[in-house]
């Protein structure tokens, strides 16, 4: 290591003279201007340093110097880094190559002495602390995944909201702002590329974040081992509990994958879908709120009726999400079919309403209410899946009693309530008890 750390010293006073008094280039950028008592809005900053163009300039310039060949020569000969020195995406430890992973780990230990581009000068305390974090990184051998899901239709009017010390909710950064609206098309995108960032919706949109430690091993020659070692957060349960307390269409709108740490290897990842999410009207998460969700994400994990809920849950978030409403109300039928019928054969209509009823009902008239309108829906459930034409008399005499849009706002909302009621039951559901229950009552 001795030898190492008069390499890096070498080559960091090196850069620190080439910056010396240099004038940091500007670049225009997009950014949110939050002055109090008004509504956030996008302004254009023109005296913003471009230090991402200066760490580029860094990273290209360092192969032609040669003290970047006497770093690169004393990694190679050390013998505590030959088992590695980058950690990559998969969290596989790699071993020294000049030209790119060696190169990461030099530029990684700059920019953290540089501070990010803002202390360019030589300063032999600073950098013998970033050598000793960079020892000790090198010998931990891990590096932190941080994964960051911007979520559709959801704006904080809290400060965060823990779900566990892995995953957390907060409201965008002016950074990831700024990330977002100003996007890089350097390159072309794959399919349908990243969404455009709607401007108007910078005011605390929800952010997911997933915080990893990844310790690397060895690279695997086995690919089925690989693909299934893969760092993989698992935020379901999270956004599943927000939809059902807000019940509102929450959606990631995409993921961005990115590794903190000096064996960091350079650059992030995007992931998005094919269809992006809509960027519609805002709910909005707040302290009462906020306690109802942690109870709902909790109750995901321990309640005992969990196995049963499985593809109710599925296709009630599948039915949230749908901008049709006859594929709305489909979707809610298959849900509350698997919720209250179990396969059960034979008349359904009525079966399906009176369970409905009972388990919701908090009286008779309640329950009646809640019979006569599970009926009518089931019905226009039947028409839409038979494609009864909207002219037929049938449809006519359905529309006089409810409309089809009111049958599928009931429908989700009962279908929704017995989610969360079943949920929070200490015990395991049994639809089948539901009829005699009623039929038993004083």
């Amino acid at each position: 290591m001795k030898q190492l750390k008069t390499a890096f010293r070498s080559l960091t006073q090196r850069i620190c003279r080439e910056l010396e008094g240099q004038a940091i280039p500007k670049r225009p950028v997009w950014t949110v201007v939050n002055p109090p008592g008004v509504a956030p809005y996008v302004a254009l900053d023109v005296e913003r340093p471009a230090l991402s163009d200066l760490r580029f300039t860094l990273s290209i310039g360092l192969l032609k110097m040669p003290e970047y060949g006497v770093v690169a020569e004393a990694v190679e000969n050390d013998p505590e880094l030959r088992e590695g020195i980058i950690v990559d995406a998969g969290g596989f430890l790699r071993k020294p190559e000049r030209t790119n992973l060696t190169r990461a780990l030099v530029m990684n230990f700059l920019w953290r002495y540089l501070g990010e581009g803002v202390r360019l000068d030589w300063d032999e305390t600073r950098f013998a602390e970033t050598f000793k974090e960079l020892r000790e990184e090198l010998r931990r051998k891990s590096v932190v995944l941080h994964t960051t899901l911007p979520l559709s239709n959801l704006k904080m009017d809290i400060n965060a909201l823990d779900f566990s010390d892995e995953i957390k909710l907060l409201p965008a950064s002016i950074e990831e702002l700024e990330q977002w609206i100003n996007r890089d098309r350097s390159l072309p995108p794959l399919g349908a590329g990243p969404p455009e960032w709607n401007n108007l919706y910078v005011d605390k949109p929800a952010v997911l974040h997933a915080r990893q430690l990844v310790v690397g091993r060895p690279p695997s020659t086995d690919p089925g081992a690989v693909l299934s070692q893969l760092p993989r957060v698992n935020a379901d349960h999270a956004i599943t509990a927000l939809r059902l307390v807000m019940n509102a269409p929450i959606s990631v709108i995409f993921q961005e994958h990115d590794s903190e740490g000096l064996m960091a290897f350079v650059g992030g990842g995007t992931s998005w879908g094919w269809s992006p999410p809509p960027l519609g009207p805002l709910a909005t998460l707040n302290q009462e709120k906020a306690t109802q969700v942690i109870h709902i994400w909790q109750r995901l994990q321990t309640s005992p009726n969990i196995d049963h809920l499985r593809l109710p849950l599925r296709r009630w978030e599948s039915s949230l999400l749908r901008p049709n409403i006859e594929d709305k109300l489909i979707d809610a039928w298959i849900s509350l079919e698997a919720l209250l019928l179990r396969g059960l054969e034979g008349e359904l209509t009525y079966r399906a309403a009176v369970r409905l009823a009972e388990f919701l009902g908090a009286s008779g008239v309640d329950r009646k209410a809640i019979y006569d309108a599970a009926k009518i829906s089931y019905t226009w459930r039947s028409v839409v899946v038979h494609a009864v034409s909207t002219k037929s008399k049938r449809v006519k005499d359905l529309t006089k009693r409810l409309p089809l849009q009111e049958a599928v706002q009931l429908t989700t909302e009962y279908l929704r309530s017995a989610l969360l009621k079943l949920l929070d039951l200490p015990i395991q559901f049994d639809p089948g008890r539901l009829e005699s229950d009623l039929l038993g009552r004083d």
